[in-house]
Order: C-alpha cells, then structure tokens, then sequence
C-alpha cells in the first residue's frame, strides 16, 4: 500500500486529498460563519510571538542548522502525557515541544558530536534518557529512539550524513524538500486512509522545512523557496483552537471523547476528519485573510494559531492520540 502512495506523498497532493476527506465527513462539521470572524480577528489583530524564540535558537553552520533541525523534527511528535514532562534548560522549565528542543540544545553543548548522522544511528536508551532527563519521562521513548536511529542510519547512507545535501539536490525548494524526506525518511511519511482514499498531511516533513527557514534567517542565512505551498501543520492544538472559536464542530460521541480525554485512535475515522478539516479550514483562513489585504502564508499562520491554541483563555482540551505522526 505504501508503496502505491509514494508518488503521492507531495505538498501538492495534501490539499486536494483533504478536500475529499471534507466532503464525505461524518463525525466532524465546519461553520463556515465563525471561520469568517476569526479570519477577521486574526486580520484585525497584532502578531503574536512567542517567548521561545529567542531562548531555543539553534546558532551554527548552514550544514549544521540542518541537521539539528532533522533531528528535532524527527522527534517532534506526541509530547501529551498524564504524569506531565519538563526539562530544566538555562534556568527556564521548559514543557511538550520546547522541552524536547531544549533537552537537544543541551545535548549538543555538552557534546556536539550529537550533530552527526552516526551518533544518532547509534544512539541507546540510556542516550535518550539522557538527553531527555527531567522532571517525568518524555513520552514514547521507544519509538524516539527507533526514529533517532533510523534517521542518522537513512542520512548517513544515502546522503553522507548531512541534511543539507537533502536540501541541496531539492535546489532548496520546500515542496521538493518536503517529498525527499516522506520517501527517505519512513518516520516522516505522514499519510492515511479515508474510506479507501489516500489522506496525505506530512505535518513533521513540512515543520522540518519551515523551522530549517527559520533557523536559517535567524543564523542570518538565505532560508528555504517555495513556502507558500505549505499548508498548516495538522495537529493536536490547531483542532482544539478551531473548536474553541466555533469553527470546527464535533458530533456529540466525538466531542464527548475528546472532553473526557478519551484517546481518538490514530487512522480512525475521527481521528482523519479532525486532521482534515483543520487543514481545510486554515486554507480558508489564509484565502480570506489574503482578500483582506494582508499578505500571509498557511507555514506563518500555523505558528500564529499554535500559539493562540496554548493561551489559558482556551479551555476545550485537545485530542488525545497516540502517534508519531504529530
């Protein structure tokens, strides 16, 4: 069956995918009324930055910055957990994402041989552990540590352990970028499978792609081409966002779950649909957004509405699913 999708597996192929999804929905539903109000209020309103940014920026090389960015994103998913996480990183506690960018940071200060492809492919438990080491357990360590080595394992054979020659041979265009690592990288081949149709999301291969830009920029470097085609990053937060504004609305089970904290399989249905529509309903946003006269991509506004979805004033708790995907 994978095999059959790798032609695929492209930025082109997630919107169209999506919308075949939204049109077949069963569980979920989108008020199309409340995406425009919030598009206005996103319009109307200041940009938002989050405190982070400065505090876990990566400083290094072109090459570098690659790789540490792969690598971060190769472990970017599924940080929720009930026994709580955080990691202590330059005086500040850091919890989910940050903590995970943090525990890498550390890492590589303590030992920079964690920038190469061989150390990742070789890594153990007690090197997860290690790196992660805080108050609680960083979720999955398991699957971490088989990503971690079949990561440095796939860029150090096929591509001299070195990320930017990924970049490179995609002459450093996000959408060719984006279909190198689903079909290289098995962890980051980010698709499902809706009523017997292929859904393709790809959200950790296009956030490896717009954090590498941003990386890039902040090191005062030329960043990545071609981001316009992105599309948001589906996502436990952007669905809980949209919920909580109006625009996505659950089926009474669906809702029930989700509020209960009950666990929404990975590739079921339900799970599909929150994915889906969360993509569906950011494209509308950016489209209305852009009619309003202000020039925004779907890669700027994710990080606006990540940030959006973790301020207190939301308070419908997100989807629980355990997966590496997101």
């Amino acid at each position: 069956m994978i095999d059959s999708l790798n032609q695929k597996l492209t930025v082109e192929a997630i919107l169209p995918s999506v919308v075949r999804v939204v049109d077949r929905l069963q569980h979920v539903t989108i008020n199309e009324a409340a995406v425009g109000r919030f598009a206005k209020a996103l319009a109307d309103g200041p940009r938002i930055a989050g405190p982070e940014d400065n505090a876990l920026l990566f400083r290094g090389t072109r090459a570098e910055c690659a790789n540490f960015c792969l690598l971060c994103d190769a472990l970017n998913f599924c940080f929720w957990s009930d026994q709580g996480w955080e990691l202590e990183y330059h005086g500040t506690l850091w919890t989910r994402t940050h903590a995970m960018i943090a525990g890498v940071l550390r890492a590589i200060e303590c030992d920079r041989t964690w920038l190469d492809a061989d150390r990742w492919r070789n890594a153990s438990a007690d090197d997860i552990a290690t790196i992660f080491a805080g108050s609680g357990s960083i979720p999955l360590p398991d699957d971490r540590l088989r990503i971690m080595n079949e990561t440095g394992a796939v860029l150090a054979d096929r591509f001299g352990g070195q990320f930017i020659k990924v970049v490179e041979e995609a002459d450093e265009d996000a959408s060719r970028i984006v279909a190198t690592l689903a079909e290289a990288f098995l962890s980051f081949r980010d698709v499902a499978v809706h009523m017997g149709d292929s859904v393709v999301f790809l959200k950790r291969a296009q956030i490896c792609v717009a954090d590498l830009h941003r990386t890039w920029v902040a090191n005062g470097l030329t960043g990545i081409d071609g981001l316009s085609k992105l599309t948001v990053f589906a996502d436990y937060r952007l669905p809980q966002l949209f919920r909580h504004v109006g625009a996505m609305v659950l089926d009474d089970q669906l809702a029930a779950n989700v509020d209960a904290e009950r666990e929404v399989v990975a590739g079921s249905i339900e799970e599909i649909e929150l994915r889906a529509v969360t993509i569906w309903i950011a494209d509308r946003l950016v489209q209305q957004i852009r009619r309003m006269g202000h020039r925004i991509d779907a890669w700027e506004l994710d990080y606006t509405l990540w940030l959006k979805a973790r301020s207190p004033e939301v308070c419908v708790p997100h989807h629980r699913t355990i997966s590496i995907y997101y």
